[in-house]
């Protein structure tokens, strides 16, 4: 049963995330459009008028407002209050993991990152360079500081199969296909996402993201909202691959799943 203080503690940790979710749509509408993310504030795309602090509240002011404009009436997408939401719970979520502790913030900031990742991926078939070059600074601090359980080999040898792999993979699918089938977005964010989880939970990450990107494609195509000749991007599924290996870790060198699959062998 929760306590009243870890109760406490989760109200303010979902504030906390979607503030910071608030932020990342920002950044998800502004970095590929190279705007400014602090100027102008937040305002109507339509009518340019600025929202007010009010109106302005995570998660809650899309229904409050209707999900409108106050002055022009134009709509807002439901996608802020998802992203918003999806923020705060996976922030809850590594806390319950992690606790209030350096790889709390450590793979915070990685998940927020992917967060910005997915969508702006989704919308323009992209990774920005500003996301790899942050994730990669922020890693080498934690590595530096020793304020990551993983070693720096490992962290070098995770860095090194992830990115490795998705290159590798990437140019057989374009020797196969006679098109881009990897983007070297993905192979720069392979790098990062390998620095940070380490040679054992690269494996499953990649694993992962492979089963979704495959069972999300078939749907698709049985479905027909997706079309063989389009370009699918990756980035999102590696995303949600490192995730789930993040929320599932053990301990610095055991995995949840990893653990399962094994007790499965012996």
């Amino acid at each position: 049963m929760i306590s009243t203080i870890e109760l406490y503690i989760f109200t303010l940790l979902f504030i906390y995330g979607a503030s910071i979710g608030s932020f990342l749509n920002v950044i998800i509408y502004r970095v590929p459009a190279k705007m400014n993310i602090v100027f102008p504030g937040s305002h109507c795309f339509s009518c340019k008028n600025p929202i007010r602090f009010y109106d302005n509240i995570p998660i809650l002011s899309y229904f409050i407002t209707g999900g409108a404009c106050r002055e022009c009436g134009s709509p807002f997408s439901v996608r802020y209050a998802i992203i918003e939401l999806i923020t705060a719970l996976l922030t809850v979520a590594l806390f319950m993991v992690y606790g209030l502790n350096t790889e709390f913030f450590c793979y915070g900031i990685l998940t927020y990152i992917l967060i910005a990742i997915t969508f702006i991926d989704i919308d323009h078939l992209i990774i920005p360079n500003s996301f790899i070059i942050i994730g990669f600074f922020v890693l080498t601090v934690f590595l530096i500081l020793e304020w990551l359980t993983i070693g720096i080999m490992d962290s070098f040898y995770g860095a090194i199969l992830f990115s490795a792999f998705l290159f590798v993979l990437g140019a057989i699918g374009k020797l196969i296909l006679k098109k881009e089938a990897m983007g070297f977005g993905d192979v720069k964010l392979g790098i990062v996402l390998g620095g940070f989880l380490g040679v054992k939970t690269t494996i499953l990450t990649l694993y992962i993201s492979f089963l979704i990107a495959g069972a999300v494609s078939l749907i698709g195509l049985l479905g027909k909202w997706i079309d063989r000749k389009n370009q699918i991007p990756f980035g999102p599924y590696l995303a949600c691959g490192t995730i789930i290996s993040i929320l599932t870790r053990a301990s610095a060198n055991e995995n949840l799943i990893i653990n399962w699959y094994l007790s499965l062998l012996g």
